[in-house]
């Protein structure tokens, strides 16, 4: 009887372990897939010109790192920035005529584009053109999505914003 309930019992501890052993072999499947696909698509929004850039945290020179709360971010489509981004720092030359906004909030087209793969994800040059400014932006993003955008102006101190790259989501057939 002993025998039996000792049997019963390394049999059912065996398929338990097993069980486990699956369940969490898939979940790492799982995330090396979700992973896998993550990369594809920012390689994909990368080579298309096309990405949105969401910033979580924004890093003034000379100043302290700030948490954004708010919506903020750079809108890359084809041929044009659209940035709505807070600016912290200071200023060389102004614009007397648009004194209530940012000078990191503008749509322009693009003046120049290059991409670079790095080792750890690509390098994203932009330079465009702002009224009497000239911004340069300069991405650095990570394989999976996290990013950082330092942007230098003629005018103006650099400062550096730290996120995340959207992925767009795949649109639904029409039916």
């Amino acid at each position: 009887m002993k025998f039996l309930i000792l049997s019963v019992l390394l049999a059912f501890s065996v398929t338990v372990t097993y069980a486990q052993n699956t369940v969490n072999k898939s979940k790492k499947q799982l995330k090396a897939k979700q992973k896998a696909w993550q990369m594809e698509q920012i390689k994909t929004v990368i080579r298309s010109k096309s990405f949105v850039f969401k910033a979580q945290t924004v890093i003034p020179k000379n100043d302290r790192t700030k948490t954004l709360t708010a919506d903020f971010g750079i809108d890359v489509k084809n041929d044009s920035v659209y940035s709505y981004m807070p600016y912290f720092g200071n200023t060389y030359s102004r614009d007397y005529s648009s004194f209530k906004n940012s000078p990191m909030g503008f749509m322009q087209p693009i003046d120049n584009y290059s991409t670079k793969r790095t080792h750890s994800g690509y390098m994203v040059r932009i330079k465009v053109k702002n009224g009497y400014d000239v911004i340069d932006l300069t991405f650095h993003i990570s394989k999976t999505g996290n990013a950082s955008v330092s942007a230098s102006s003629i005018n103006r101190q650099g400062i550096t914003y730290t996120g995340i790259i959207l992925i767009p989501v795949p649109a639904e057939p029409e039916k």
